[in-house]
């Protein structure tokens, strides 16, 4: 029933996909489920009954076409200026009583996980003030979906981003010839030129980074949002190293493949680290 679903999101509404674009998050969910111990793994498949994490990692995206879960649009992204820092903006959001951005979409699904029951309710109650059901009825299994999808976002460095150009979807660009904005070729555009299904990347992206997979699991959340902006910053600085002679518009092709498809592999393979060794931990 939930695969009928997707189906039927995908064809009416791929405008609506995001982040790091469908086949990203089912990386960074196979990357981390196949780091799970066999209990977690045991409770991960538990709670998702029929449905497997990499199927359900897109679930986040694919509601938006719900009216009812709007309230969750926010919660994919987090807007940090350059003259701010991670801990300014968490301190300033948790001075609110909704959930305003990834790292506190994050900490809630964490919580619910962990078996809060502050938490729990409080998702139950937004879900039945909004008259909208949870993922195949169960909060555990919503809970995960958010989490690891959330977790894929917050890698992604035009989710951590500025206001003045919606996290690089006013900026654009060419790439290999075609015109995309910034933020589209990071959520789906560098991944999806290599022309892989998303199990062969994420088994390359393990080979290639399973040498810092230690050094990424003990980084708390602060260190992978302010990964993110560093990176964002990068991809600003660069843009104009290139431009077309004809439109002046930044000019991408195999050089910008070259130089940060080993960046989409580290963002993702450390998201899919970290979201195991925070399940591990959860469900220990």
């Amino acid at each position: 029933m939930l695969t009928r679903f997707f189906v039927i999101i995908l064809i009416f509404i791929p405008q609506l996909l995001a982040a790091w674009g469908a086949n990203g998050h089912r990386i960074v969910a196979q990357i981390c489920y196949d780091n799970l111990n066999p209990d977690t793994r045991a409770r991960v498949d538990k709670a998702l009954g029929d449905n497997y994490l990499a199927q359900v990692a897109n679930w986040p995206d694919y509601i938006k076409a719900e009216k009812g879960w709007d309230f969750a649009k926010p919660w994919h992204y987090m807007t940090v200026h350059a003259d701010q820092t991670t801990q300014e903006v968490a301190n300033a959001n948790h001075e609110h009583a909704d959930i305003d951005d990834v790292r506190e979409g994050i900490e809630l699904m964490t919580a619910i996980l962990q078996g809060e029951s502050d938490a729990r309710d409080r998702l139950m109650a937004i879900m039945k003030d909004n008259k909208v059901e949870p993922l195949a009825g169960s909060l555990d299994a919503t809970a995960l979906a958010f989490l690891i999808h959330f977790i894929g976002d917050v890698h992604q460095p035009m989710h951590v981003g500025k206001n003045r150009d919606l996290g690089g979807n006013k900026i654009t660009v060419l790439y290999f010839g075609e015109r995309m904005n910034l933020h589209s070729i990071w959520d789906s555009g560098i991944i999806e030129h290599e022309k892989l299904s998303y199990t062969e990347f994420a088994a390359f992206a393990t080979i290639h980074t399973r040498a810092r997979k230690a050094r990424w699991e003990k980084a708390p959340l602060n260190d992978w949002i302010n990964e993110s902006i560093e990176l964002r910053e990068r991809l600003y600085d660069t843009l104009y190293d290139r431009t077309d002679r004809e439109t002046g518009l930044p000019d991408f092709s195999w050089n910008y493949q070259h130089d940060f498809l080993p960046v989409v592999e580290d963002r993702l393979a450390a998201a899919g680290y970290r979201a195991a060794a925070l399940l591990n931990e959860v469900y220990k």
